[in-house]
C-alpha cells in the first residue's frame, strides 16, 4: 500500500482495514480531516396513555455510534501517482468479504474500518455510506485529487482500544500504557530484548520527540516483522 503524502507535521489519521482474517492494510491520511461529526440515536417507543396528551415513553435501547468525515486525497507532488490507488482499499472495505462470516448471522459481511487519530483513541466501524469526488486531474485525465466522504456505523466501544493487557482488540501489536519514567529505549528491552529497535516503536507511533512521552499515553507495540 502507497504512502500518501504529507502537509504538516501534525500527527496523522489513519484508517485502517481490518478483515477477519489476514493481514490489514493501514491507509495514512493525505491531509488531517478539518471535523468530524458523531451521532448516537436511542430508541424510545411512544405508547398513547389513556385520557392524557402525553403518550408513555417507553425505553428500548441505544443505537450504535456514526460517524461522518470528510478526507482530501491528492498526488500532485507525485508524478504519474492515480489518487485512486489510495481510495481503493476503502471501496473494497465497503464490499463483503466471501471468506469472512459473522459468528452472530453466519452470514458473510465487509471487513470492519477503525479511525485513529491521537494516541488513546480509536473509533472500530463498517463502512454505512461512502462517496468520492474526483477535483483535479492531469493532462492525461488520471485523476490526482480526491474528496471523500465516509460514514461509518461503530462496532467496537472504543474504550476497549485503551486494553493494555494482553493485546489490543483494534489493532496488531500490544497497547502499553505510559507511566514516569518510561523511555523508548527501556520500552524495546522490555518487549523486544532489543533497546536498539526504540526507532520501530517510535515511528509506528507517529512520535517525533522520544524524550517527550508524556504519562497516561498509549502506546502502540507493533510486533516484529
Amino acid at each position: 500500500m502507497p504512502v500518501g503524502p504529507t502537509n504538516s507535521s501534525d500527527r496523522k489519521a489513519v484508517l485502517v482495514i481490518k478483515p477477519k482474517s489476514g493481514a490489514q492494510t493501514r491507509i495514512p491520511v493525505h491531509f488531517n480531516p478539518e471535523k468530524y461529526a458523531i451521532q448516537r440515536t436511542i430508541n424510545y417507543d411512544q405508547k398513547p396513555a389513556g385520557g392524557r396528551d402525553q403518550p408513555t415513553t417507553q425505553f428500548k435501547g441505544g443505537g450504535p455510534n456514526k460517524m461522518t468525515l470528510a478526507l482530501m486525497f491528492d498526488t500532485t507532488d507525485q508524478t504519474n501517482k492515480d489518487v485512486r490507488d489510495y481510495i481503493k482499499p476503502l471501496w473494497d472495505a465497503a464490499k463483503i468479504d466471501s471468506t469472512a462470516t459473522s459468528s452472530s448471522s453466519g452470514m458473510s459481511e465487509p471487513p470492519h474500518v477503525i479511525f485513529i487519530w491521537g494516541r488513546s483513541w480509536s473509533f472500530e466501524a463498517v463502512i454505512n455510506s461512502l462517496s468520492t469526488e474526483f477535483v483535479l486531474f492531469n493532462s492525461d485525465g488520471m485523476p490526482i485529487r480526491a474528496n471523500v466522504s465516509l460514514g461509518l456505523t461503530q462496532v467496537v466501544d472504543d474504550t476497549s482500544f485503551g486494553r493494555q493487557n494482553p493485546t489490543s482488540g483494534a489493532l496488531d501489536g500490544k497497547i502499553h500504557l505510559v507511566r514516569e519514567g518510561d523511555r523508548m529505549d527501556l520500552l524495546a528491552n522490555q518487549y523486544y530484548r532489543k533497546p536498539m529497535l526504540w526507532r520501530y516503536i517510535a515511528e509506528h507511533n507517529d512520535i517525533d520527540n522520544p524524550r517527550n512521552l508524556k504519562p497516561g499515553t498509549r502506546l502502540i507495540i507493533p510486533p516484529l516483522p
